[in-house]
């Protein structure tokens, strides 16, 4: 299975799925999304952004928001979207984390409720038994309403 960060050394993959959802974003988003900096502390992979982490949400029910982090244990990506998946919190807008792996069309394979997520000064994945963050990147994801796929639509930023 290839993980959601599988893909980041193919920069055409930029733009995936285009016919789901609109992936335009203002500037202010794609600053929430900026990757400053990022590592592992206390039990837990954390990204900080040049923005506001957390600080942009989806405009419309056919987008997904993610900060991912690819682990020594799997992938885990902080998200926020308006379909309801998560027992995490009450409304699946606010941020929450989620154990995934993408398929070879880069879109959702595997999806479950592995981590815990917090979002302040920077974006935690919580209470995985993760030893190392590898990579991170965020991303744009869209869920495709005809078949009901998700994939990924855009990555804002990665690094290694």
């Amino acid at each position: 299975m290839i993980t959601l960060l599988a893909f980041v050394a193919a920069s055409s993959l930029v733009s995936l799925n285009t016919g789901t959802t609109n992936n335009m974003v203002s500037a202010q988003e794609e600053a929430d999304f900026k990757i400053k900096d990022f590592g592992f502390k206390d039990g837990s992979p954390w990204l900080s952004v040049e923005g506001k982490a957390g600080g942009s949400t989806p405009a419309n029910a056919s987008q997904i928001y993610a900060y991912a982090f690819v682990t020594d244990n799997g992938t885990y990506a902080v998200a926020s979207h308006g379909v309801e998946d998560s027992s995490e919190v009450e409304n699946d807008t606010e941020w929450h984390a989620h154990g995934v792996t993408l398929d070879d069309k880069n879109c959702v394979a595997d999806i479950n409720d592995k981590g815990d997520a917090e979002v302040g000064d920077t974006v935690k994945v919580t209470n995985i038994t993760a030893t190392k963050v590898d990579k991170v990147m965020t991303a744009l994801l869209g869920i495709n309403n005809a078949d009901a796929s998700v994939c990924v639509e855009k990555v804002f930023d990665s690094a290694p």
